[in-house]
């Protein structure tokens, strides 16, 4: 019985050791007077917790190519919002709106995202709908 104490002891210690995953708030990463609005093609799709993602190839007019991660809801979120695992396929065009990263690098936090073929709103804040 003493060994099965010890042994349960010495994993809560190893496992109280291991980092967790911290989750940020949105003004800390995002900064709401660096707004961003752009059309492009999504290339790959994360699906994953805390946050979802989208990467989207956006070109400037100069004709380079940026490739932006945007940051969605986690998952549960988004599918009682109505999102399906396979709404949105890299190759769609999508219009995006949304605030930039403090850190000037190409991540957003998306506010609106439209896929462009049909015009569907797949995804706005509260914020956005009420504007």
């Amino acid at each position: 019985m003493r060994a099965v104490f010890w042994v349960c002891a010495a994993a809560g210690w190893l496992l109280a050791a291991v980092p967790a995953a911290s989750h940020h708030s949105f003004a800390a990463e995002f900064d709401v007077s660096r707004p961003i609005a752009f059309t492009g093609t999504v290339t790959r799709i994360e699906w994953t917790n805390p946050h979802a993602w989208i990467h989207v190839d956006v070109e400037d007019a100069d004709g380079s190519v940026h490739n932006w991660a945007i940051e969605l809801l986690g998952i549960n979120s988004l599918v009682r919002r109505g999102w399906r695992h396979d709404g949105l396929q890299p190759g769609d065009q999508v219009g995006v709106e949304g605030f930039a990263a403090r850190d000037g690098s190409t991540t957003g936090n998306a506010s609106v995202i439209i896929i462009m073929a049909t015009g569907e709103r797949l995804w706005a804040s509260s914020r956005s709908e009420d504007e």
